[in-house]
């Protein structure tokens, strides 16, 4: 399993606490709270607003929090005793109101988007738009400067879809947002869209060119992993490309 590139669980959680005792002594101001998908770094700090906002999200990030939340508490404390310790009291909280289809939320003046994609990046990936001011909030379907993350962790976690993702890629970019909003580093525009759409299909393509030949997966991992590192020597995360082969090794084999 190579090691997540994320920040240590406890500065997500510290965060939603230090911001939570910020808003909180906002008067009449009727607070929400929604996260992208299930991941520690991404929704493990909502207890923090348990009491001051109203946790919404989509049914299939929902679905996985129950089902995987536990065992991806027990994979990051297995990182090491800091973060083990770093989780301690960490606690996962049930979403206050869970969404079928699509949502919107009006917060008096602006209205904020809440979409399910489907099955990519995990199987329940939501993206938040506001479309007055053109903004997307895309959770880790895509980051800047750095190879997708693909949590690939056969038979423990395996809903990652590198096919899926490319056509999500596409109908993201079929809405033309102005500001995209990524998983992790630099804000962009659309053109991050484009480029995680242009790197997942250069990564299918190259494995599965390699992988009707009849070469092995190790193979496959090792010269794919060369290459891609050859075209793109500045991005981070080059830990992420096995995985990325064998999510699509098993999708090519089962397609």
């Amino acid at each position: 399993m190579p090691e997540y590139p994320y920040p240590d669980p406890v500065v997500a959680t510290s965060g939603a606490q230090e911001l939570a005792r910020d808003i909180v002594v906002i008067p009449n101001r009727r607070l929400y709270l929604t996260t992208t998908h299930f991941h520690p770094e991404h929704a493990f700090g909502a207890q923090s607003f348990a009491g001051a906002a109203t946790y919404l999200i989509n049914r299939g990030q929902a679905d996985d929090l129950a089902a995987k939340g536990p065992g991806y508490i027990g994979m990051f404390r297995g990182l090491g005793e800091p973060v083990a310790r770093q989780l301690e009291g960490v606690q996962l909280v049930s979403p206050d109101v869970v969404y079928d289809g699509s949502y919107e939320l009006d917060l008096g003046g602006r209205v904020v988007q809440l979409r399910p994609v489907g099955q990519a990046h995990t199987k329940g990936d939501q993206v938040i738009t506001v479309p007055d001011a053109g903004i997307m909030f895309t959770g880790d379907l895509v980051e800047t400067g750095q190879f997708a993350i693909f949590p690939w962790f056969p038979p423990y976690d395996a809903d990652v879809s590198g096919t899926r993702w490319i056509e999500v890629m596409q109908r993201l970019s079929a809405a033309r947002p102005e500001v995209i909003v990524p998983g992790h580093n630099e804000i962009g525009g659309p053109e991050l869209l484009a480029d995680v759409a242009r790197y997942l299909t250069e990564l299918r393509d190259e494995t599965w060119k390699r992988q009707d030949s009849a070469m092995s997966q190790e193979a496959i991992v090792e010269e794919v992993r060369e290459l891609l590192i050859a075209r793109h020597p500045d991005w981070d995360g080059q830990e992420w490309i096995g995985p990325g082969v064998g999510c699509l090794c098993a999708e090519h084999a089962a397609g």
